[in-house]
């Protein structure tokens, strides 16, 4: 695991969603995150390169930013069927879900696009799945997770005396509907 961001070239998510489909996942739900392609070219290539090769290996890392552990960082590495390397930058406040989905699930599926592209219009076209296995990262996680969630609901609310049961009933249930399956 890396504790701080390592220099690898950072691509912005443009949209995040959820594909459930008994085909991917054992009907589990899966994230999907569509990652602006437009100054990283290669990325939509080595996307499209698995359309008619075989699956390649992917090496992940997780990492915190160094001026910032609400910025954690998913950085990809791989060498087939394309030599690449990039990162995917989460901001915990906004994307806390979206992390959370991606360690629940062990993995995502990823796309290329640009601003203003949706996981729903793209649905049909060239993506990947991505394996995210357990990595060491996740007892960092859940600190940084219980501490976004206790700062969202006492933004919105919560008495100090409930914020604990609170913040642990919604990351229950955020996490039940993670570990969902549909029958097919």
């Amino acid at each position: 695991m890396l504790d701080r961001m390592v220099n690898v070239s950072t691509t912005p998510i443009v949209d995040d969603g959820v594909i459930i489909s008994p085909e991917f996942g054992n009907g589990r739900p899966i994230p999907a995150i569509i990652i602006d392609s437009s100054e990283r070219p290669d990325i939509a290539e080595y996307i499209d390169a698995h359309e008619n090769q075989p699956p390649g290996d992917v090496n992940i890392q997780w990492g915190t930013a160094l001026t910032s552990k609400k910025i954690v960082t998913l950085i990809l590495k791989s060498q087939r069927p394309a030599n690449i390397e990039f990162a995917i930058s989460f901001n915990a406040e906004k994307h806390y879900s979206l992390v959370d989905g991606i360690l629940c699930a062990n993995g995502f599926h990823l796309q290329a696009g640009k601003v203003g592209d949706k996981v729903s219009t793209l649905w049909n076209q060239g993506k990947i799945l991505i394996e995210v296995g357990p990595t060491g990262f996740e007892l960092k996680w859940e600190k940084i997770l219980r501490k976004t969630i206790r700062k969202k609901l006492r933004k919105g609310g919560v008495e100090r005396k409930n914020i604990t049961s609170t913040s642990e009933g919604y990351i229950k249930s955020m996490r039940e509907f993670w570990n969902r399956r549909q029958k097919g």
